[in-house]
């Protein structure tokens, strides 16, 4: 290892070993604006592997491993990156991965910003707050495959993405085109104009998802009935799963 004396004149090459060194040294990040961990426990399975998969492991999975890291087994996800301690069992504080998907590592917000709309989406506080807990409760991670499909139910899931977004012109009264969506049953039966728009486990015959994705030239402002891209992702799994 070379060292410079004291008194010494640094040479070219030390003057810009001591840049860079200053310039990569990881930056302190203000926790106080991470969001809260979520107040229950977490089930790494059903509620973190879902989000790995969805936002981070096509960049950090078996295909890619950009920046030299990935998320899909227990071995690679636990290593430390340039940015410190990836995963701190205990301490999401303390933990990169946290800082990353919160934003406040310069120029290094997880999953990264896309010019293509829809394509990556920042987590939502709710999802920061359950790795967090899911952190701070031990970052339990079973042995063996974990990657289980969650079950995707119309009540608990794609109820509450059309009351948010569809109610307005297909709630229960008076619904345009005598689609409603208030129910399992009504959705399935569908309108007077399409028929059903719902094929269970077939999403090439499911014509709401042309409809969600503001792709149906017959329809109206097709735009205005075009979801999120992790809503038409939802509803998509729903219809693959079978639509229960």
């Amino acid at each position: 290892m070379n060292c410079i004396r004291m008194g010494a004149v640094p040479t070219g090459a030390a003057l810009l070993s001591f840049a860079l060194t200053a310039v990569e040294a990881p930056k302190p990040v203000d926790v106080s604006k991470i969001p809260l961990p979520v107040p229950r426990t977490v089930d790494f399975v059903r509620e973190v592997y879902p989000i790995f998969k969805e936002s981070c492991i096509s960049c950090h999975g078996p295909e890619k491993q950009k920046g030299k890291y990935r998320m899909d087994t227990k071995a690679a996800a636990f290593k430390d990156t340039d940015y410190g301690p990836t995963i701190v069992p205990g301490g999401s504080e303390k933990s990169s991965l946290i800082h990353m998907v919160a934003g406040l590592v310069d120029e290094m917000l997880m999953p990264p910003p896309s010019d293509k709309p829809g394509q990556s989406e920042p987590l939502s506080k709710e999802q920061i707050g359950i790795l967090r807990a899911w952190i701070d409760q031990g970052a339990v991670w079973p042995d063996g495959p974990v990657d289980v499909p969650k079950q995707i139910t119309f009540t608990a899931d794609i109820l509450p993405v059309f009351q948010a977004s569809c109610a307005p012109c297909h709630g229960a009264s008076d619904p345009k085109g005598g689609f409603n969506a208030v129910d399992l049953a009504a959705v399935l039966k569908g309108g007077e104009n399409y028929g059903a728009v719902v094929t269970p486990t077939d999403l090439k015959k499911s014509s709401l998802i042309t409809i969600i994705s503001g792709q149906d030239e017959d329809l109206p402002e097709p735009a205005k009935h075009k979801l999120g891209a992790r809503q038409i992702e939802l509803v998509k799994q729903w219809i693959a799963q079978g639509a229960q």
